[in-house]
C-alpha cells in the first residue's frame, strides 16, 4: 500500500512538474496537458485519501502537487472588470464537423444570437451550399470563404463589410484560416480571423505547435484583432499561453467560463472515443487588450462535436 501512495504521488508530482515548466513534449504528454484541470481535482482527492490511509510523505505531496494545478487554473474561474461603454460586436465560433453542421438550426441559432461576425471551421463545398439555402447571406451578407473537402476548409460571415479578404493556408495539410478587416459601425476596422491548427495527433504535434505559433500577433500600431475557433488547445498548453502572452486574453476566462468545455460532444465521429473522455476547452475567442469582453457562452449545435461559442466584445469608439 505505501508503494502504492507513492506512485499515486509521483504521478501527481510529475503531472505538475510538467504543465508547470511547460514541459509537454510529444502526443501524450500534450493530450494529457489537455485534462490538467480533471487532474487537479483528482490530486486533491487522492491526496486527502492517502493521508487518510496514513501515509502522511505521499499525501503531503499529492496534495502539494494538486495546490500547484488548481493555483494554475483558478484564475479562469474568476471573471475580470466589465467593460466600459462602447461599440458591440457579437460573435460567433464554430467547428462544423465536416460541414455536417451547416443545417437551417445552425443559421437560426446565428440569428437568435444576433451575431455581427461568424468564423465556421471544417467548412466544405456541401456545408457551404447548406448554409446558403438556409438563408445565412441575408443575415450575414458579407464573406471570405475556403471551403474544402474533410476538415481543412474555413469561412467567415459578416454582418458589416469586409476588406483585405485572404485566405491562409497553413502547412502541411493545409488547414485554411480565412481573415478580414471587419468595418464596424462607430468603431472602425477590427481584423478577424478564423483559426483552426491542426490537432496535435501522433506524429503532428510540431506542426500543431508551428500552427499556433503562426496565428497573428497584436499590432499596437494596426487595427484590434480577434481569432476565433478551434485551436485544438486550452490554456494548459504551452503554445496556447505563449500565444496568449502576446497580447490576447481569452475571452471565456474575461467572463470567469475559462474552463466551459466545448469538445468533445459526442457524435458518431468519435465512437472510438472513451465514452469517459472528459470535455475541455479547445474552442476559444482571443480578443487583443484593446477590447473588452461582456459576456461569453457556448451553444449546442447539431451534428458537430464541438459546441459553437460566442461572445460579446466592446469596441472602443472611433475617434475618426
Amino acid at each position: 500500500m505505501t508503494v502504492v501512495c507513492w506512485v499515486v504521488a509521483g504521478l501527481a508530482a510529475a503531472f505538475a512538474a510538467v504543465r508547470l515548466l511547460g514541459a509537454e513534449r510529444g502526443t501524450p504528454l500534450t493530450q494529457l496537458v489537455t485534462y490538467t484541470p480533471y487532474a487537479a481535482a483528482g490530486a486533491l482527492l487522492a491526496g486527502g485519501i492517502v493521508l487518510a490511509a496514513g501515509a502522511t510523505g505521499p499525501g503531503l505531496l499529492c496534495l502539494g502537487a494538486g495546490v500547484v494545478l488548481a493555483g494554475l487554473v483558478v484564475s479562469r474561474l474568476v471573471p475580470g472588470r466589465a467593460p466600459a461603454d462602447g461599440v458591440r460586436l457579437r460573435v460567433m465560433a464554430a467547428n462544423l464537423l465536416f460541414g455536417a453542421a451547416a443545417t437551417a438550426r445552425f443559421v437560426e441559432q446565428v440569428k437568435v444570437d444576433d451575431i455581427d461576425v461568424l468564423a465556421v471551421q471544417e467548412l466544405t463545398e456541401e456545408g457551404l451550399a447548406a448554409l446558403h439555402a438556409a438563408g445565412i447571406e441575408a443575415l450575414l451578407p458579407h464573406r471570405v470563404v475556403a471551403p474544402r473537402p474533410g476538415g481543412g476548409g474555413a469561412a467567415l460571415f459578416s454582418r458589416h463589410p469586409i476588406d483585405e479578404p485572404e485566405v491562409r493556408l497553413l502547412p502541411p495539410v493545409p488547414m485554411a484560416q480565412t481573415r478580414g478587416l471587419v468595418r464596424v459601425p462607430g468603431a472602425g476596422a477590427v481584423l478577424v480571423e478564423s483559426a483552426h491548427p491542426y490537432p496535435p495527433r501522433r506524429g503532428w504535434v510540431r506542426v500543431w505547435r508551428d500552427n499556433l505559433a503562426d496565428q497573428p500577433r497584436p499590432d499596437p500600431a494596426g487595427p484590434p484583432v480577434v481569432l476565433l475557433g478551434d485551436f485544438n488547445a486550452t490554456a494548459d498548453h504551452a503554445a496556447l499561453r505563449r500565444l496568449l502572452r502576446a497580447g490576447f486574453r481569452d475571452a471565456a476566462s474575461a467572463r470567469g467560463r475559462g474552463l466551459a468545455p466545448t469538445w468533445p460532444r459526442k457524435t458518431s465521429a468519435h465512437a472510438a472515443l472513451p465514452f469517459w473522455t472528459p470535455p475541455v476547452p479547445l474552442d476559444h475567442v482571443l480578443v487583443e487588450r484593446r477590447i473588452g469582453v461582456r459576456e461569453f457562452g457556448t451553444r449546442v449545435i447539431a451534428g458537430s462535436d464541438h459546441w459553437a461559442v460566442v461572445a460579446e466584445l466592446v469596441l472602443k469608439p472611433s475617434t475618426m
